[in-house]
């Protein structure tokens, strides 16, 4: 028989556990979980929410890079490259640095953009923390807009 084969493509809290893009045997099965044995080496249930069925092949953030200088903007432009080649960009701030976006924008009095990020400083570890959280979430995509 077969072994089934499932892909996280989402690790929740289980990071102890799991990795996404990683390759697990199912062990058993219920109708909302799979048993697989755990990147830490023991057998764990996870609900079925973070995998794919199969030997799928996830893109990843291969690199990101900024050419704005966090000084000069408010709201940070970032371009991310993935595995695949495709590339995607998001704007970064932080609450001080959005405050004084209104401020210098008086006419507007709210928008809505989701593909910003908002974090407490902008530095290179920030910046990274923040980019491998959101793909070991599989929020990446959807924190970004496609270039090109």
């Amino acid at each position: 028989m077969d072994q089934q084969i499932v892909t996280c493509c989402s690790v929740g809290v289980y990071e102890h556990a799991l990795k996404r893009g990683n390759q697990y045997i199912v062990n058993n099965e219920r109708d909302d979980k799979y048993r697989i044995s755990g990147n830490h080496g023991r057998l764990v249930w996870i609900s079925k929410v973070h995998f794919i069925d199969g030997n799928i092949t996830l893109p990843y953030l291969k690199e990101w890079k900024s050419e704005d200088d966090p000084i000069d903007y408010d709201l940070l432009e970032v371009d991310l490259i993935f595995s695949d080649g495709s590339k995607r960009w998001c704007l970064i701030t932080t609450p001080s640095k959005l405050i004084h976006y209104f401020e210098k924008q008086s006419h507007l009095s709210g928008f809505n953009i989701r593909h910003l990020l908002i974090l407490k400083e902008i530095n290179h570890e920030v910046i990274e923390q923040t980019l491998r959280y959101l793909e070991a979430q599989d929020r990446l995509i959807e924190a970004s807009v496609a270039l090109g």
